[in-house]
């Protein structure tokens, strides 16, 4: 689902806060300031804002700690980039398939893997 204001994650409106805050990433982790998220909490940094689509799902599912592949997948599409008929899902089904596979205790090789599955 594509939000054509607000959230890029769930389509709330944009809180600007009277102070920065710590927040962290929605889709690659990163801890960033800032004076503005959604009302729900969540926040995407600038970088993830800009990124490609096969980019924005390698970096999602490298630090997600998702354990439902139709869960991390449904998260992913509702991201603008991620087109419905687009050739990302090629990339988009074996890596959330390895992610929740690798965040059942054996995370060690699961950024390599992904990597692999994106070649």
């Amino acid at each position: 689902m594509e939000f054509r204001s607000g959230c890029v994650v769930c389509g709330q409106e944009l809180a600007y806060l009277c102070q920065n805050e710590q927040v962290d990433c929605y889709y690659c982790g990163q801890s960033q300031e800032t004076n503005v998220r959604c009302s729900g909490g969540h926040f995407v940094c600038d970088r993830c804002h800009s990124l490609a689509a096969n980019n924005l799902i390698e970096q999602y599912c490298i630090h997600t700690n998702q354990t439902d592949p139709l869960e991390i997948a449904i998260t992913l599409m509702k991201n603008p980039v991620v087109k419905m008929h687009g050739p990302e899902h090629h990339f988009l089904v074996p890596a959330v398939l390895l992610t929740a596979f690798y965040n059942q205790g054996r995370s060690e090789k699961k950024a390599e893997k992904i990597r692999q599955a994106r070649q």
